[in-house]
Parts: structure tokens; C-alpha cells; sequence
């Protein structure tokens, strides 16, 4: 997906297994001051399933993203990584700095060792134990992997309130993919990019949702260790910030690419 007109950003969407879909409508108004490019990572959404996940790895999915804004004749853009879409901008932004006019990385980490889950989690008991059947146990099926996202979505929203039919519509929307989701997951046994962050040297704005279900450690390990790195916390919003505050979202984007030089 391409609309609108003026500074390329380029939104990864998380997962692994899920798709762009969740990103939009939310994000479409600001197309009328960007050029909004969303995709489906390899072996997910529309894009190309692999003959062995093995060949999805954090070089390969950077890597794509060069090789596709190349093949759109963009040179310099703004990369947004949300969730496991942060892990993947985080490390093109050390494979490819001079791709990136700015990098924003929403609700995101850069190691394992910052997940720790909300206290108390809230929702309800079953949805508190489906998210420990997810995280502890590779999805089955793409029809697996909807169902038990499907259930323990709310739990990532603020107060585990999700906004009304948001849910269901971006479901119906989403091609799940239980083999990048169960790739995703053994990818992230040796994610760690801590030490190589003061090394990012292009504008950085990181952000997460006050109510977000993962508090990440120190929610401000990002900002402290890249260079210049803006903080914001979006006050009524979990996992979801442009879902859950849009207007506010936009406005926020809005001034961190009006803020980039020329």
C-alpha cells in the first residue's frame, strides 16, 4: 500500500504473524502531508510464504525493506517500527543509517530482557491464560494463531478496553501466519541490541502507550541510549496508540517529520 504525497514513511507492522492491516484507517490521514508506505514482512499477510521459515531473520526483513524503497524510488525515508516491527527498524537502522531521514519506534525494545508484562494484568482469568497458552506455545495454524490472538487482543489495550468493533474489524482484515509467528518467537532468543544503540545517529522518536500490556523494563532504555531520542507516553492508550488516540497520533507524527531537516 502507497497514498498520499510527500516524505516517505514506511510503517512495519508486528507479529511476527500478522499483517499491515492494523495500521489502517488510523494512520491514512496523514497521507495529506506524507507518503504512507505499508507492506506484509515476508511470510505474512499477501506477501510470499517461504518454502522454510528459516529464511526469515532480521537481516533478511531489513534487507527487504532496502531492497522494496529502492524498488519504489525512495532513497531517504522515515521508518516507523511498531512492536516486533520495532525490533526489525532498530536493525536496519544499523544495517542501512543512510537509508533514513528518521526512525520512530513505537511500543517497542531493544532486547529481551525489558518484556515484563503489566501488574495487574488485567482482563478477564481466560484471557489471562490464553495469552500464557500464545507466548508459551508455537501456533499450530494460521486458524490457531487467529484464534488466540483473536482472544487475548484486548488485553492489549488500555485497562484491557479496546476501542469498540476495532477488534473484529481488523481481524477480518488479517492474514495470520503461525510459521512467522513461531520464527518471530525463536529469533528473539538472542535479540539484543542494547550496547549498539549510541551508535544510531539519525533522528529518533520513541514513544508507548501509558497502559501498554508490556512495560519493557525501563520504558526509557531507547531514548537514553540513542543519541538526541525523543520519549512520549500516550496517556489513554495501551499497545495501540494509533488506534487508540489517533488524532493525537497524527499530530505527533505530524511534528516529529515536520521537524526533520529538509
Amino acid at each position: 500500500m502507497s497514498v498520499g504525497k510527500g516524505i516517505p514513511v514506511v510503517f512495519l507492522h508486528g507479529g511476527l504473524g500478522l499483517s499491515h492491516e492494523y495500521f489502517r484507517p488510523f494512520i491514512d490521514p496523514l497521507a495529506d502531508s506524507a507518503r504512507l508506505i505499508c507492506y506484509d514482512q515476508l511470510g505474512q499477510g499477501k506477501s510470499d510464504r517461504p518454502t522454510s521459515y528459516d529464511e526469515l531473520s532480521f537481516e533478511r526483513l531489513s534487507s527487504d525493506c532496502d531492497a522494496l524503497t529502492r524498488a519504489l524510488g525512495i532513497e531517504k525515508f522515515v521508518l516507523v517500527g511498531h512492536s516486533y516491527g520495532g525490533f526489525v527498524a532498530l536493525d536496519f537502522a544499523l544495517r542501512f543509517p543512510h537509508r533514513l531521514a528518521g526512525l520512530v519506534l513505537s511500543c517497542t525494545a531493544p532486547d529481551i530482557a525489558s518484556f515484563v508484562q503489566r501488574n495487574p494484568l488485567g482482563g478477564t482469568p481466560a484471557q489471562q491464560a490464553a495469552l500464557g497458552q500464545l507466548l508459551l506455545a508455537p501456533a499450530s495454524s494460521d486458524e490457531d494463531l487467529r484464534k488466540k490472538w483473536t482472544e487475548v487482543a484486548p488485553l492489549y489495550y488500555n485497562n484491557a478496553n479496546p476501542p469498540a468493533g476495532v477488534i473484529a474489524d481488523v481481524d477480518q482484515r488479517t492474514i495470520y501466519s503461525a510459521g512467522a509467528f513461531n520464527r518471530g518467537n525463536q529469533l528473539l532468543a538472542s535479540y539484543n541490541l542494547v550496547s549498539r544503540l549510541p551508535s544510531i545517529n539519525v533522528p529518533t522518536a520513541v514513544h508507548y502507550g501509558a497502559g501498554d500490556i508490556w512495560r519493557f523494563g525501563d520504558d526509557e532504555k531507547l531514548a537514553k541510549n540513542i543519541p538526541g531520542a525523543t520519549l512520549k507516553y500516550f496517556a489513554n492508550s495501551g499497545h495501540w496508540p494509533f488506534q487508540e488516540e489517533p488524532a493525537e497520533f497524527i499530530r505527533y507524527m505530524r511534528s516529529f517529520t515536520g521537524s526533520l531537516p529538509g
